[in-house]
């Protein structure tokens, strides 16, 4: 009589990962069907037998979100990781399910997973803030079901649903040129997460548009997060480029304009006569700065019941995209933006950007 295995025994004769295992058993598109058939017909050899799906189900799902400050969790919810936990303790409660709000180190390498884990307390696992290919990798060789928010498939191997700004601000830098601006500037914290390279990304195939050069002396990269990153972006264009400011300046979220509009205030720049803004995100404070910022929404309900719904059909058993999914956002025309400086004298933000117009997005 053979010795009843599980799926870590099967996975070490075959030398493969837990994941590919449960892939093959589930008959999973993204395993080929020679190498899934070879795969099942090894488990029927040595003795592997399924255990019932639903017997195991926990009615609970785990939303795990990194962050390189521990203190920032947790805050006053205008922050977006803060947020997405918020909207998926909603969404899921809708739906009956128990949820687990865990924080990780964003560079962890999955040595120390937390316990809801380790201990099996959650049907699957909703992901967020830029984990380590390390982290990811440990999860899936537990076998739990994985989507996460704001990454990319290829670089960590799971289901992703992604915000995509990328037509929102190709349509903001074609509209702040057509008033006159040609020296647009971008401030950001790190242009290696998936969403920053987007933005950026976006940016540059929007300038080429109108025929603007990139100038990399207006990129300011790796800015400390939040307000002071846009105090900092701004006082380093002062310093590299003190006689040809840009006219326009994106930012990577509407803290760090928030910041770049403060300095800019304190060097005696009116907003947007001498200089326009455009945040990032649409956080609740955006609609009643004085001027009131235009910046884009990036969709965050759709993106996280999106994400949840995405979940929640691969626990089921649903097949696995291949490939992530976008979610648009769209232009929030506010008065932090307008006409060149000396182009078209009297137009405001307000008038000339039409606020509350929404540009958008579309799917790649």
């Amino acid at each position: 009589m053979q010795t009843e295995i599980g799926l870590r025994e099967l996975a070490k004769i075959a030398n493969v990962d837990v994941s590919t295992i449960s892939r093959a058993l589930n008959r999973n598109p993204r395993i080929s069907k020679e190498r899934a058939q070879a795969i099942r017909e090894l488990a029927a050899r040595n003795g592997y037998r399924p255990k019932p799906m639903r017997s195991n189900r926990k009615n609970a799902i785990g939303v795990l979100i990194g962050s390189n400050d521990t203190e920032r969790i947790g805050g006053a919810g205008e922050f977006f990781l803060e947020r997405l936990a918020w909207l998926a303790q909603r969404v899921l409660s809708c739906k009956n399910f128990h949820v687990n709000v865990e924080c990780f180190l964003r560079d962890s390498d999955g040595a120390r997973l937390p316990a809801v884990l380790l201990e099996n307390r959650v049907d699957g696992v909703l992901i967020a803030g830029h984990p380590s290919q390390a982290f990811v990798a440990r999860i899936r060789e537990l076998g739990i079901p994985a989507v996460a928010v704001n990454d990319s498939l290829s670089r960590i191997g799971i289901p992703c649903v992604c915000s995509y700004p990328r037509q929102a601000i190709e349509q903001a830098v074609l509209r702040l040129a057509a008033w006159g601006h040609r020296r647009f500037a971008f401030l950001m914290n790190d242009s290696q997460f998936p969403t920053s390279e987007t933005k950026l990304s976006a940016f540059r195939q929007a300038l080429a548009q109108v025929d603007i050069p990139f100038a990399p002396e207006y990129l300011v990269d790796h800015l400390p997060s939040e307000i002071p990153g846009g105090r900092e972006g701004v006082r380093r264009l002062c310093n590299s480029v003190p006689d040809a400011m840009p006219t326009a300046i994106f930012c990577t979220n509407d803290w760090v304009a928030l910041g770049a509009i403060m300095e800019l205030m304190d060097a005696g720049k009116r907003i947007p006569r001498d200089v326009s803004i455009v945040g990032h995100d649409d956080v609740a404070f955006a609609r009643t700065l004085n001027p009131a910022l235009t910046t884009i929404s990036r969709s965050e309900e759709t993106l996280v019941s999106d994400a949840v719904n995405l979940l929640l059909d691969i626990i089921g058993g649903a097949p696995v995209p291949g490939k992530d999914l976008f979610i648009g956002g769209e232009v929030i025309w506010r008065g932090s933006t307008g006409p060149a400086p000396g182009h078209g004298a009297g137009l405001s933000g307000e008038t000339a950007g039409k606020p509350q117009e929404a540009a958008k997005d579309g799917h790649p």
